[in-house]
């Protein structure tokens, strides 16, 4: 029993880190990269005078959507498939990328040891050995300079353009649409379950400069920089952000430089690199990003702990992290949103983004021991001899989190009524699903540079809203 419950800590490691479903997305990025070549960032280590332009690529369909219907009843924005890119400014989309290049300069000075580095990692992450994919600070930051620079513009990218996220924001997280003083003094609490590697932070960051430079350019009619010619928002400009990350690796050491790095846009001290890649000044004021930062397992969390944490939270994400949970545990992480839904606040805004179609489903076939109930999900066959058989069945996450927020959730205690035939002991509505999409793509800009090669991310995304 001692090592089974050893085994459920490991599995649980690559949860929390913030991409789930490594395995799986190296697949998927194999996939991208052949039927893709276009896609991938440039790639500055080894750059050429006569380098070409990559060439824009052709949007690839969707998978139909699993024959299991969602359970929301709400009027909300969906769609199948969307391309984004074009959203973000060219310049904020590059400065993003060098805050990443600027945090971890030491390591980008030496881009072979690094993508041999990133090899290893994504063997490790591949066999499933998370162990040994995080077990030090290397490969943390490897991890880190692989694949948070383009979740973190993906995640940029997906807060500027859906309705919800910027009604949210101008109404300063829930309640009346405040004036434009208010708004601005505002500090918005934000809760990043499992956003250990610092693409949720970075994201939340440029949307602060986003932000600005949107009001900037409504009240003089067009874009202008600060008098010194940089991009740098005011403490008072857009209101702020306190930034809590729950997550169960080691991050602390890649937050710490990314916010050093996001709010003085200078290199860590103890960089004895000789490279010359620094930022343009700092993306936002120290006073407008706070990031607190707590290693633990969420799913062994408790429901007074949670709600101490998350009852004044603005927004609370799960980043490319709860798909992992589920497969680690569906009782474990059903208690996780319930006690969620009695944590947060009416409001509150909860971002859900994971690895699309098959790569998150998940398939239960429990086998049921005499005078127990079978595991929820599982189809019960009775044999000639009155004993029952499980059979497997495969359900995508988008069901079972839909089944949790907005029916299992629907009661005073999000307790109260489960187990009962559907439609009885159903209580007050807790959520509302206010978008969802299916399949989203972000595809990067072939002018942005970067020291190592990037490719574009795939990803489902849903948001509730609380009542």
């Amino acid at each position: 029993m001692a090592e089974a419950k050893t085994n459920e800590k490991v599995t649980t490691r690559v949860e929390l880190h913030g991409d789930v479903s490594v395995s799986e997305y190296t697949k998927q990025e194999q996939e991208l990269v052949q039927k893709h070549p276009g896609n991938r960032i440039r790639d500055t280590s080894q750059a050429s005078p006569k380098s070409s332009k990559p060439k824009s690529s052709t949007s690839t369909k969707a998978p139909p959507k699993p024959p299991i219907p969602t359970t929301s009843t709400t009027t909300l924005s969906k769609s199948k498939s969307h391309h984004h890119h074009h959203l973000l400014p060219l310049e904020l989309s590059q400065r993003i990328l060098d805050i990443f290049s600027t945090a971890f300069a030491n390591r980008l000075n030496n881009v072979a040891q690094l993508k041999a580095d990133i090899q290893t990692l994504k063997g490790y992450l591949f066999n499933r050995d998370f162990e040994k994919a995080f077990s030090d600070e290397e490969a943390l930051e490897a991890y880190a300079v692989r694949w948070s620079p383009v979740r973190a513009l993906g995640y940029l990218s997906l807060f500027t353009s859906i309705d919800c996220i910027r009604t949210f924001l101008h109404e300063g997280g829930g309640g009346e649409r405040g004036d434009v003083v208010r708004r601005r003094r505002r500090r918005r609490k934000v809760v990043c379950l499992g956003g250990g590697a610092g693409a949720e932070v970075v994201a939340f960051a440029g949307l602060l400069c986003q932000l600005y430079m949107e009001e900037r350019r409504a009240e003089s009619g067009e874009e202008q920089a600060d008098e010194d010619g940089k991009w740098v928002i005011k403490a008072e400009a857009v209101g702020s952000w306190d930034i809590v990350v729950v997550d169960i690796a080691p991050w602390q050491g890649v937050l710490r430089k990314l916010e050093n790095a996001v709010t003085t846009g200078l290199k860590p001290s103890s960089d004895t690199s000789d490279s010359t890649t620094t930022m343009n000044g700092p993306l936002v004021q120290q006073e407008n990003l706070a990031v607190t930062f707590k290693q633990q397992d969420v799913l062994e969390m408790g429901s007074e702990e949670l709600r101490v944490m998350c009852h004044e939270a603005n927004m609370v994400t799960l980043m490319f992290t709860l798909n992992e949970l589920y497969s680690t545990s569906v009782p474990k992480t059903t208690k996780l949103l319930l006690d969620l839904t009695a944590s947060v606040g009416r409001g509150c805004m909860l971002v859900v983004v994971d690895s699309p179609g098959s790569y998150s489903s998940l398939t239960m076939n429990k086998l049921r021991t005499t005078g127990a109930s079978a595991q929820v999900g599982a189809h019960e066959a009775a044999d000639e001899d009155g004993t029952k058989e499980i059979t497997e069945k495969r359900y995508p996450m988008q069901w079972l989190l839909d089944h949790t927020l907005l029916k299992a959730a629907n009661t005073k205690s999000g307790k109260e009524g489960r187990g009962k035939e559907e439609g009885e002991g159903e209580g007050e509505k807790q959520w509302e699903k206010v978008h969802s999409e299916d399949s989203r793509w972000f595809r990067l800009r072939g002018e942005l540079k970067y020291p190592i090669a990037l490719e574009d991310m795939r990803m489902q995304v849903h948001i509730f809203r609380k009542l």
